[in-house]
């Protein structure tokens, strides 16, 4: 009945209902099921204007799928999170979310009604104005190729500025070396590269897929201007050298 409200644009009663459905949950130590109701909690908050609100609630709901390991319900919270960020006037960062969402929901076979996609319509139409195309796209496509661990973690992480896989990391060029930027998490992948790891042994040990793994390795190879892993293992190396004896 929540749900139902929500599509309905009764928001009063919707998140009432909601809060009443994730109280009862709790109450009964029922863990599957909360997820639901924190996610429609979450877009109540955000079409009320709340979106601080909205963000933690949606976070919850992506928290606890993770540990239930519902695909279902990830989508839902992902894509409110992107809606979150496009209102904030973050556009790269709605773009992976939409992108990771629309890659996810695909994976399950499970289809918006028409009434949940008009919800989402103007904030994807607010996000799609803030880039160009290319832009757009080139982050749509980033935001497919996550796996659902990484699309979690991605949606978990800080906004914008602290962002851990999409700030690079501080590096110290010498003189003669242009600089290198890496996002953390491709540093993270050239590290285990280093230790000898195969794309499937990095992905276990990240948790994420062998397919997300290959597209970190390519774009470490395209950044780098190397044809080979073990280009990757000796820059990698040397990095490390360089942080452990700066001087």
């Amino acid at each position: 009945m929540g749900d139902e409200h929500l599509l309905e644009g009764n928001l009063e009663i919707a998140t009432e209902l909601n809060e009443e459905a994730a109280d009862l949950f709790r109450k009964q130590g029922r863990r599957g099921g909360l997820q639901t109701a924190l996610d429609n909690l979450g877009w109540a908050a955000l079409l009320r204007g709340e979106s601080d609100k909205a963000r933690a609630l949606y976070k919850d709901s992506l928290i606890l799928c993770k540990e239930l390991g519902d695909k279902q319900i990830v989508p839902e919270s992902l894509e409110g999170l992107a809606c979150s960020a496009a209102s904030n006037g973050e556009g790269e960062r709605a773009a992976r979310l939409f992108g990771a969402a629309r890659a996810l929901r695909e994976a399950v076979g499970f289809r918006l009604s028409p009434r949940a996609r008009a919800l989402r319509e103007p904030y994807l139409e607010a996000a799609r104005s803030l880039l160009t195309e290319a832009a757009w796209e080139k982050a749509f496509t980033e935001g497919r190729a996550m796996g659902m661990d990484e699309a979690v973690e991605y949606a978990l992480s800080k906004e914008v500025e602290t962002d851990p896989l999409t700030t690079p990391a501080p590096e110290e060029p010498s003189a003669s070396q242009a600089p290198v930027v890496l996002t953390r998490r491709e540093e993270e992948v050239a590290a285990l590269v280093a230790r000898g790891l195969t794309n499937r042994q990095i992905a276990s040990e990240l948790h994420l897929s062998e397919r997300t793994i290959e597209n970190h390795v390519s774009k470490i190879l395209r950044k780098l201007h190397f044809t080979s892993r073990t280009e990757i293992a000796a820059w990698a190396t040397q990095q490390r050298l360089i942080a452990t004896n700066p001087e």
